[in-house]
């Protein structure tokens, strides 16, 4: 069961996640004008790789199992709507003043990044405990 202290973390960092998915989208749609700074971008990720690199430092100390791949909706989510967003401002999009955010590239490339080294170090876990 997840304790009380990381379960408000989770709720806070899905929280978060909404707010900056959010002005992603308000800074596409408003051309620009509502621009995500840069350093809550970085913090974003900052976040998530010490909440990542404490679940698995306890998973080799043997004391976190995952129940959840909760994972994959964050690689999803980030990847789907740089995706969907380039692909908006390539179909004419960009002609009309859309472009993409400039933090999106790299909230989406450190999200993939962070989810990699997850996933690769799982694997790894489990070969060991064989």
């Amino acid at each position: 069961m997840i304790e009380r202290r990381q379960r408000y973390f989770l709720l806070g960092f899905d929280l978060f996640t909404i707010i900056l998915w959010g002005w992603i989208i308000l800074e596409f749609l408003s051309k620009g004008r509502l621009a995500v700074w840069d350093t809550l971008a970085e913090l974003y990720l900052i976040v998530l790789a010490y909440y990542v690199g404490d679940k698995e430092i306890r998973r080799w100390q043997k004391r976190y199992h995952s129940r959840q791949r909760r994972g994959e909706r964050f690689v999803l989510l980030w990847a789907g709507t740089a995706l969907a967003l380039l692909l908006f401002e390539v179909a004419g999009g960009g002609r009309h003043g859309y472009h993409l955010p400039q933090s999106l590239p790299l909230l989406t490339g450190g999200v993939l990044v962070i989810y990699l080294i997850t996933e690769y170090l799982k694997a790894e876990f489990r070969r060991r405990a064989k």
